[in-house]
Parts: structure tokens; sequence; C-alpha cells
């Protein structure tokens, strides 16, 4: 048989009042699931480097180089190198593939910057090496970019021409705008490779996202 306890007045507002209290601290530390929704979308917005910031990044015709290119990539420098025809092939952009070896330097935009985009990270323009044998079938063609440490995030940018000088005023004109808009920017740096397939000019900049 159930035993019946029996409390006085002052004794059931006690008992009333814990109750409240407890209900009372678990509402306020309860998260509601709006509020979850908020506190995810506020850690998800603290990247401060999106993709539509990085050079290249939208190029459609980085991605279809396959088997003829080699990246390798650290804090301290970064190297990438192509081997095979001189033309014919469409690694980057041009789809008759009449500049194949020239279009190693937009595969070089596509591939460093994003490696870049991570931060903390700045391309030496002034010492980039770049090297070229050969031709024909078994052209070589090898660049390598200086990375020094930065409290920046940088990017990568050029534009040259393979056979002909298009000159650095295209470059120019970019660095001096962001600049304008409060950006650093350096270069254009001339860099110039002479080898068996022929010579190609190429004006380097770099400056932050």
């Amino acid at each position: 048989m159930a035993r019946v306890v029996r409390l006085t007045e002052q004794e059931f507002k006690g008992l009333l009042s814990n109750i409240l209290g407890l209900l009372s601290r678990e509402t306020e530390t309860k998260t509601t699931p709006q509020e979850k929704d908020i506190e995810q979308t506020v850690t998800k917005s603290e990247t401060p480097i999106t993709p539509t910031k990085i050079v290249g990044s939208g190029w459609r015709s980085c991605s279809g180089w396959k088997d003829n290119i080699k990246v390798d990539k650290s804090p301290s420098q970064f190297k990438i190198t192509y081997k095979g025809p001189s033309s014919g092939l469409s690694i980057a952009h041009a789809a008759n593939g009449r500049d194949t070896i020239h279009q190693l330097y937009n595969v070089l935009i596509c591939e460093i910057n994003p490696f870049l985009g991570q931060g903390k990270m700045k391309p030496n323009i002034d010492d980039i090496r770049t090297e070229g044998g050969k031709e024909g079938e078994n052209s070589t063609l090898s660049i390598t970019v200086p990375i020094e440490s930065s409290d920046e995030t940088y990017q990568l940018d050029r534009r040259g021409g393979w056979g002909h000088d298009p000159g650095g005023s295209n470059m120019k004109s970019k660095c001096d705008e962001i600049k304008s808009k409060g950006g650093k920017c350096f270069g254009p740096v001339k860099n110039i490779t002479q080898a068996r397939f022929g010579k190609i000019t190429e004006y380097f900049i770099t400056h932050t996202i």
C-alpha cells in the first residue's frame, strides 16, 4: 500500500521553488536548433580566403595535363616541370594546342595559387628560375618559384608570349589597380626562357588578396 506524504504549506513552496529553479537553468543552457545553425554559420565564415579570390581558380582548362606535368611544392619553393611535345596538346586554355609548352605558365598559376592561398607565403618573383631543353616530342620546361614566409596571403600572376614579347604594361596596370585599392603588389619582373623550342618572355607580379 502506497504511503501518502503530507507536506506543510512552507515545505510545498520550498519544493516548488527548487523545481522552478532547475527548469530555469536548463532553459538558459539549452541551445535551440536555430542557435546551432547560427553557430555553424559563424564558424564556417571565419575562413578569410574564398576560391573566387584565388587567381586562376575559375580557369576551366587547368585539369587536363595528366602525366605530362609534375608538381613539387613546399613552403620554400614551388616547382612545375613539363615533358612532352612543344605543341599539339591542349594542357591549359589554348584548345588548338599550338603553344603547348607555353601553356605550362597557365598551369603554374592554376597550381601555385591555391597553395599560396593557405597563407603566410609569398613568391619571390625576382628569383624565378626557368630551364628549357630539347624540342619536338621530347621538349622539357621547368619553372621554379622560390617562396618566402609572409604575414599576408599573396598570389602569383603573369602574362607572356612564346616567340614574341608582349611587354609588361598589362601587369603593371593590374599592380597599379591593386595598390589603388589598398593592396600590395610587386613587379612586373621580366623572365626569359631560351631553349631549342624557342624563346618565352614572361612578366610576373605578386600581390596580396
